[in-house]
């Protein structure tokens, strides 16, 4: 095989430069007034009060007061510095902090243990004013994989289930805006599938074509757009090469993923968290505030990751 070109490597590659970039956000400015929903579970309190501690933000906890310090003994944090919102039922803590965000006094809402259909239920109702007009809400995670070298955004494995082609203009959207925010300009975005050709039969293969040809004409601003791309074409140079894929902007060095569904993105998100040891965070974004939000399976490293993802995405 003849020899393989250099990949791009953004200065930005790993967390610790993304955990540097909100260090830097927050010391140019006032702290991020963030809302821990109750009830939470240990670990992500741990990572909260990590975020508190630091002086990264100014918390406020919304929910069941008597749960969250029995939480807070569990993880052995006093709750006496937190400002506790009493509110005994889940549909109103979420309406409450959806006002909070719309009045603007909030920056970050972080969630732990409520259900995310019925989280974003609430917030998606017109009366809550949570959702700005013409956005899409999506889930994007920004994995560290340890064979890559570079980091490597995700969507959506947590908000959009099955994107048409209009909705995934918008998810690539917020995957530019993701990658702006923690420093990657211009991301390379692969629009996966399959396969790396097109079949009519296999529509997310014409739909990918199709936004490779919107970014190739600047439909698409901010990223270099390809697809139909198979994962392994997407980040590794050696089997696009031997796929003949030789003269795309992103094979082989994508900065990010667009699955077709989401349960191809949950299923990457899950094995590399699982199996691939991933360091990883993810945050929803296209409502008035983001949501930090982890899979239960996250480790405290990646709840803490997730929050600060929220922080620079705020």
């Amino acid at each position: 095989m003849n020899e393989l070109p250099e990949i791009f490597i953004p200065d930005v590659n790993r967390f610790d430069h993304i955990i540097a970039r909100a260090k830097d956000k927050i010391a140019g400015g006032n702290k991020c007034r963030a809302a821990l929903l109750a009830p939470v579970e240990a670990d992500m309190l741990r990572a909260f009060n990590k975020t508190v501690e630091t002086d990264l933000v100014a918390p406020v906890i919304l929910g069941d007061e008597t749960a969250f310090k029995k939480t807070c003994a569990e993880a052995e944090i006093s709750p006496d510095g937190f400002n506790i919102i009493d509110i005994k039922s889940i549909s109103e803590t979420v309406s409450r902090v959806a006002r909070m965000a719309r009045d603007g006094e909030i920056d970050l809402i972080v969630n732990s243990r409520l259900p995310v259909a019925d989280m974003l239920g609430i917030l998606f109702k017109t009366e809550s004013e949570f959702i700005t007009r013409n956005k899409i809400v999506s889930h994007v995670a920004v994995l560290q994989p340890r064979q890559y070298k570079k980091l490597l955004l995700l969507t959506d494995s947590a908000v959009v289930v099955r994107a048409d082609l209009k909705t995934k203009l918008g998810l690539i959207d917020n995957l530019v805006t993701v990658a702006g925010k923690i420093g990657i300009e211009n991301p390379r975005v692969a629009v996966l599938a399959a396969v790396e050709v097109i079949y009519p039969q296999m529509p997310v293969t014409m739909e990918a074509a199709v936004l490779a040809k919107m970014a190739e004409r600047r439909q698409i601003k901010g990223a270099f757009v390809d697809g139909p791309l198979s994962f392994d074409i997407a980040v590794d140079m050696a089997a696009a090469y031997s796929k003949g894929v030789k003269n795309s902007p992103v094979a082989g060095q994508a900065d990010a993923l667009l699955a077709p569904n989401i349960e191809v993105a949950n299923g990457i998100y899950k094995a590399m968290t699982l199996y691939g040891h991933c360091p990883l965070g993810g945050v929803i974004i296209g409502g008035r505030v983001p949501i930090a939000l982890s899979s239960c399976s996250d480790t405290p490293e990646n709840k803490f990751n997730s929050i600060i993802l929220g922080i620079l995405t705020a």
